[in-house]
Formats: structure tokens, C-alpha cells, sequence
């Protein structure tokens, strides 16, 4: 069974653009889609009278099947599905996240986002999802006229690799390059630029053997790693970056300051990978 790549719809222009990533990869990778609209106010609870809810119930119907005839105009034949979910909408996507290959979402939301910023339901998604999460701002290019670049910030650590692995498979499918970025924050000597670079290169150690078509840059950079990596998202088409599993049973993911600074600033779309 394939897994779907789900995406949040609201009508924001934020959710149509993210809809555009979400399909080309879909269709880059033989995948269906699954459009999502989440909201408490479809809750048959008693709290608003029952006509009210069929009609607010069809309007969202609506604009998930013209979201689903978006999706197949862009791409004909590509296997699309819709699902209303009536609870709050980062806990929707958090749900479907269980059996699903990506979730997309936009930077910001209205209608069944009910006009949350990216703060609330983009970050309770990214932290909480159990699978790769991408997110999309309204300005971001269409998928096709992305450069063909793909940023990621390497520390050096043993839990790095999730991210990694990601960001060469969507590299390969892409035909893109990876800019891999060593931040060290501050000044430094020639001879720990080398003591750096090949630290860099040994966190890379055997992807170029199993990708030999992908390109790859490395940099260490006296920037600080947010700055380095919201710069290099200026000229690429993703930063993909990773989020470690916190201990505590239900706690979501620990996203920390670089990545919140990313997803708040860069240029480009933003995928978070969790820890296996």
C-alpha cells in the first residue's frame, strides 16, 4: 500500500501553493494524495444547530473537491483523495501523519486554519508529525521553478542521519545538488577549517556512493547555523533540516532555536525530518 502525501487545505493562498509541492511530488515519486481539512467547528456536538452544520459541512466539502480538481488539472490521472476531519486542524494533520509519506502545510492559514499564523498549527505540526513535514509560504516559487539546490545543516551528530537520507532522495528525484552547511559561529583558524571540513565529510561518508548522481557542495561557515542556513535558502529549493525526539511519552518533537528560526525566515519551503 502506498503512503499518501497529505496536505492542509483551507483556501489560504499559502495551502494552494503548498498543494503545488505537495503534488509535483507526488508525482515525482508515484504517490497519491490526501487533501486534509481539519476544523472543531464540524464537531456534531450540539454547539451550533444542525442546518448550520450541513451547510458549513458542504461548503468544506467544497472547497476540498475544488482543491482535488486543482490538483488534477496541474497533474491528469494523479490519485487524489479528500477527508473532513472535525477536530482542531494541527491535530488532524498530526493524525494522518501515522500512514503518510509527507505532510504539506501552508506558512499561514484562514477558514479551517481558522487565520492561525505558522506559530500555532505549522509548529504543533512540525513537532508532533510522525513523518517528514513541509511547509510552504505563499511566496515560494512553483516546484518546477525552484533552483536546483537543496540546503542542509550538518552538526556532526549521530542522529543526523534521518535528515540526510531525505535530502538525497529528494535530491535524486529533483536532479538538484546538496549544499551541505557546516556553521561553526564565529571566526576560525585555517587549520580548524580543515579539522571542520573533514568532519563535514565524514558525516557524509557513503551517501555519494549510493547517490553517485548527486552533486555535493560543502561549506563551513563563520555564520551562525540559523544565519547560515536562512541565507543559503535565498538560492535553493529546499532547507531540509532534522528535530530530535524529546524522552517524554506524547511531547512531540524538539524543534530547538535554529529550526524555529528557519521556518520563521527562510527563503524557501522548509522540510523538518524527524529522529527515527
Amino acid at each position: 500500500m502506498r503512503t499518501p502525501i497529505v496536505v492542509g487545505i483551507d483556501g489560504s493562498a499559502h495551502a494552494w501553493r503548498a498543494l503545488d509541492w505537495a503534488a509535483d511530488r507526488a508525482v515525482r515519486h508515484r504517490l497519491p494524495l490526501l487533501l486534509v481539512h481539519g476544523s472543531r467547528a464540524l464537531l456534531d456536538d450540539g454547539s451550533i444547530p444542525p442546518d448550520a452544520l450541513r451547510r458549513l459541512t458542504g461548503e468544506r466539502e467544497d472547497l476540498l473537491a475544488e482543491a482535488r480538481q486543482y490538483a488534477l488539472k496541474l497533474h491528469p490521472g494523479l490519485d487524489v483523495e479528500t477527508r473532513l476531519v472535525p477536530a482542531d486542524p494541527g491535530r488532524a494533520l498530526v493524525g494522518e501523519s501515522e500512514h503518510a509519506d509527507l505532510v504539506t502545510v501552508g506558512s499561514r492559514g484562514q477558514g479551517g486554519f481558522e487565520g492561525l499564523l505558522f506559530g500555532s498549527v505549522g509548529l504543533y505540526t512540525a513537532a508532533h508529525a510522525r513523518c517528514p513535514v513541509l511547509v510552504v509560504s505563499r511566496s515560494a516559487p512553483y516546484p518546477t521553478d525552484a533552483p536546483r539546490q537543496i540546503v542542509i545543516g550538518i552538526e556532526g551528530l549521530d542522529d543526523e542521519r534521518s535528515f540526510i537520507e531525505w535530502a538525497f532522495g529528494e535530491a535524486a528525484s529533483r536532479g538538484a545538488k546538496i549544499l551541505a552547511l557546516h556553521a561553526v559561529g564565529g571566526e576560525f583558524s585555517p587549520r580548524r577549517r580543515v579539522i571542520e571540513q573533514l568532519e563535514l565529510s565524514e558525516s557524509l561518508a557513503g551517501y555519494g556512493e549510493r547517490y553517485p548522481d548527486v552533486t555535493v557542495e560543502r561549506l563551513v561557515s563563520d555564520r551562525t547555523p540559523a544565519q547560515a542556513l536562512v541565507e543559503a535558502s535565498g538560492n535553493a529549493a529546499l532547507v531540509v533540516v532534522g528535530a530530535r525526539r524529546r524522552r517524554a511519552p506524547l511531547a512531540g518533537m524538539a524543534l530547538g532555536r535554529v529550526n524555529h528560526t528557519v521556518l520563521h525566515h527562510a527563503h524557501c519551503p522548509v522540510v523538518v525530518v524527524p529522529d527515527r
